[in-house]
């Protein structure tokens, strides 16, 4: 592989090929928002609370009372968390791999960061060590601006030395051991020794580093019996959930000081990532994530009925979706905000799609839509669009959103044969009395019972998110409902506002949310013994004023964050 403009040096580098057969290895969601996310079951947010009273008082080394952490395998970066540390690792200067292979298949929780049962392939071996080598190449090519001492006439040992001190320690999250630097060390000068330049031996060095599990994987170091986390494997932890990064040079500094020892400490550096502009696709992130929502593109719709959806449209389509999740938590927004305000933010595009002037060409504004027909994030044409097939609607897909991802709530699967037996169905039925077919068949009334009448409501809106007033054939749409078993009865409204004002209001709902937090911030379902926490953020919530934003940093304060179990 040429990797600068000296001679031609092969990067091999076996490490990776270990991987292939490692255990517990990560799988991530596919992206798509009508997929069936099986919620994991655990605590409804209530029994005792642990040590930790809540208020950022530590009290012990150990794990105190019943809060424990669950185990926890180290965790494959997801393609996400690549691209963003590749780039803060190098400086912006260098761009990740599009060879580097993306976990695939769903998670239990629906979080793409969560655990996994795929092993990683042979084949993601061999695009991992592409990746390593095209990324390598570019270092190479960047290298007198990522490392002065690399510009000077005959850059030696130091310098390379330098590299792993500087981005070396970025990539394993942590200053190498002298185990660890001196075989890379050996790697470059043996690349030197056989001609290469300082610049391919310097790549040489980095393609090995990017193939290593320290780079791979989120990787604690396991103890036989639950223990505090260390400031690196602490900074590990705050980073990638706030940033979805590598932590910068700021936070490894406090880390291997020891300050992050330090309750205040570990909050103030929370504060400081929730707030930097790097935390802004995080936040979009998890509210996609938390709703099922996809990113469309115009290969999702149908070109003959939806034309105008193009591939301008369906960016400014997923682009608002997450201006309007990062809005929300930038000013302090409630979970009342993200179900209920009637905000949005619009380009031409999406003006147009809402029906509203637009602002000028090439810029985004933050207007106030119809409080009648548009209500928080339910209403936002991006979840509404990935919650529909390509040429219609799907009260299934987005009702099922309503009982999963909003109230927590576990639906068995469908029968074997639910595809295979066709409804006996008038022609061209209203979404209505296919539902209601549907609903009277006994294998299949009790989940649909549950499920439709939520996505009926949504009727309103069209499989790209539009609003209109009549279906597909003209006929006016009903969206009054009752949702079962909400609330202390049954929950009955007249239509989708009213089914979201109502929610908004529920006991359910506010509980249902601290556990999904709980879940994405901890990567993995919660358990019995979870209950404290998720009843501290629940506290937060009320206390806060339903704060998204404190709720987000109270979690690393608590003990299931900062501590680990042995797997």
């Amino acid at each position: 592989m040429n990797v600068g403009s000296g001679s031609k040096v092969a990067i091999v580098v076996p490490i990776v090929v270990a991987l292939a057969g490692a255990p517990a290895c990560y799988r991530g969601a596919t992206g798509t928002g009508a997929s069936d996310h099986d919620d994991a079951g655990g605590s409804d947010g209530s029994g005792p609370t642990d040590g930790d009273s809540g208020d950022g008082a530590d009290t012990g080394d150990g794990v105190p009372g019943e809060c424990r952490p669950a185990a926890l395998d180290m965790r494959r970066l997801t393609e996400l968390q690549y691209r963003r540390s590749i780039a803060a690792i190098f400086d912006g200067r260098v761009d990740a791999s599009g060879a580097f292979p993306a976990p695939v298949g769903e998670t239990p929780t629906g979080y793409s960061t969560e655990l996994g049962a795929k092993e990683v392939s042979e084949h993601d071996v061999e695009q991992i060590v592409y990746a390593a080598e095209d990324v390598a190449v570019d270092v190479a090519a960047a290298l007198p601006e990522l490392l002065p001492c690399a510009a000077d006439p005959d850059p030696d040992r130091a310098c390379a030395e330098a590299f792993l001190g500087r981005q070396g320690r970025r990539i394993y999250r942590r200053t190498l051991t002298d185990d660890e630097r001196e075989p890379l060390l050996d790697t470059w000068a043996a690349g030197v020794a056989d001609g290469a330049t300082f610049a391919e031996a310097v790549a040489l060095v980095t393609a090995e580093m990017l193939q290593t599990p320290q780079f791979l994987y989120i990787t604690e170091d396991a103890a036989a019996t639950p223990r505090r986390l260390t400031g690196v494997e602490l900074a590990s932890r705050l980073s990638f959930l706030l940033w979805d990064s590598t932590p910068d040079d700021t936070l490894l500094d406090l880390a291997e000081s020891g300050a992050l020892d330090e309750q205040d400490a570990i909050l103030d550096q929370a504060e400081r990532l929730l707030a930097a502009p790097e935390a802004d696709t995080t936040i979009a992130r998890f509210f996609r994530e938390w709703t099922s929502t996809g990113l469309v593109s115009p290969a999702d719709k149908s070109t003959e009925l939806f034309p105008e959806f193009d591939a301008a449209l369906a960016a400014s389509v997923n682009d608002g979706f997450d201006r309007f999740a990062v809005g929300i938590v930038r000013d302090g927004g409630t979970l009342d905000d993200a179900l209920r305000s009637s905000d949005a933010w619009v380009d031409a595009g999406l003006a147009a799609l809402f029906s509203i002037p637009a602002p000028p060409a090439g810029e985004w504004a933050r207007v106030t839509l119809d409080p009648e027909r548009y209500r928080g994030v339910l209403t936002q044409p991006a979840l509404l669009a990935s919650l529909a097939h390509s040429d219609r609607t799907s009260y299934v897909y987005r009702g099922k959103l309503v009982r999963k991802r909003l109230l927590c709530q576990t639906l068995p699967p469908p029968p074997p044969d639910a595809m295979s037996v066709p409804l006996d169905l008038p022609d061209d039925p209203t979404a209505r009395q296919e539902s209601e077919t549907r609903i009277a068949r006994g294998e299949c009334g009790a989940c649909h019972t549950a499920m439709d009448p939520a996505g009926l409501a949504l009727e309103n809106f069209d499989a790209i998110g539009r609003w209109r007033d009549t279906d597909a054939s003209g006929r006016p749409i009903d969206p009054s409902g009752t949702l079962v078993g909400v609330g202390e009865a049954d929950l009955t409204f007249t239509d989708h506002v009213d089914l979201v004002d109502q929610l908004a209001a529920t006991p359910e709902l506010g509980t249902c949310f601290a556990r999904q937090l709980f879940r994405f911030a901890l990567s993995r379902a919660e358990t019995d013994a979870d209950a404290c926490t998720i009843a501290v953020l629940e506290g937060v919530l009320e206390d806060e004023g339903g704060d998204l934003g404190a709720a987000l940093v109270a979690i690393v304060t608590a003990d299931a964050f900062r501590h680990r179990e042995a797997p």
